[in-house]
């Protein structure tokens, strides 16, 4: 039995800005997307904005910060269980949306505290994809820069966050994506609604 467990979702996303405004009122459709049955969890809303804009949670050992800079939108979190599986699937469809807009970017859903395992998001040339991320190659996306940028805003935050991220040096079984599915009940109660930063004009970097 897998103890209770937090994880990490970071990603970035470029959106023409032409084509914003349809991504965001686009209806959310993760049963289309190739390889969506080796992530499942609920999804609170019925559109990109609802996700995007919409969506409410920070528990104190918890975080999600989503900002606009320029056409690319970026996101970083760290979650508990519950918070994770509400919002995993929910950001990875709106990110697989934006396939259908010219959107170019990943998102990609870690293991930190107590587990293992590693999702990814794809998006580019028109087509979204997701997959699970082998037991081998977790090492290089925990060490991407989007991943260690989670880390460090857990460092900057302190106090719980940084207890957390202490426990994160502990013993991390890996896990199969049946032990990270969770059970069919009710979403979570909504929590306070998640710090979203205005947005700011700097450099876009495309993804790679």
């Amino acid at each position: 039995m897998v103890k209770p467990w937090d994880a990490a979702i970071s990603g970035r996303l470029v959106i023409p800005a032409e084509h914003r405004a349809a991504w965001l009122a686009a209806e959310l459709d993760w049963k289309s997307v190739p390889g969506h049955q080796v992530l499942k969890g609920y999804i609170s809303g019925e559109t990109v904005g609802d996700m995007v804009d919409g969506v409410e949670f920070v528990e104190a050992r918890e975080f999600l910060e989503i900002e606009w800079a320029g056409d690319e939108i970026q996101l970083r979190s760290f979650q508990g269980q519950a918070g994770f599986t509400e919002s995993m699937v929910g950001f990875a469809a709106a990110w697989a949306a934006a396939a259908g807009f010219g959107g170019e970017g990943e998102l990609i859903g870690v293991g930190v505290v107590a587990i293992r395992f590693g999702y990814r998001v794809r998006v580019g040339g028109r087509e979204a994809s997701v997959e699970r991320i082998p037991d081998d190659e977790l090492d290089a996306f925990e060490a991407v820069p989007d991943a260690l940028a989670v880390r460090e805003r857990m460092a900057e935050i302190g106090g719980a966050m940084a207890d957390k991220l202490s426990a994160a040096a502990g013993a991390r079984p890996f896990a199969r994506p049946s032990t990270v599915t969770p059970p069919a009940a009710a979403p979570a109660k909504k929590k306070a609604p998640a710090k979203k930063k205005a947005p700011t004009e700097k450099k876009k970097k495309k993804p790679s």
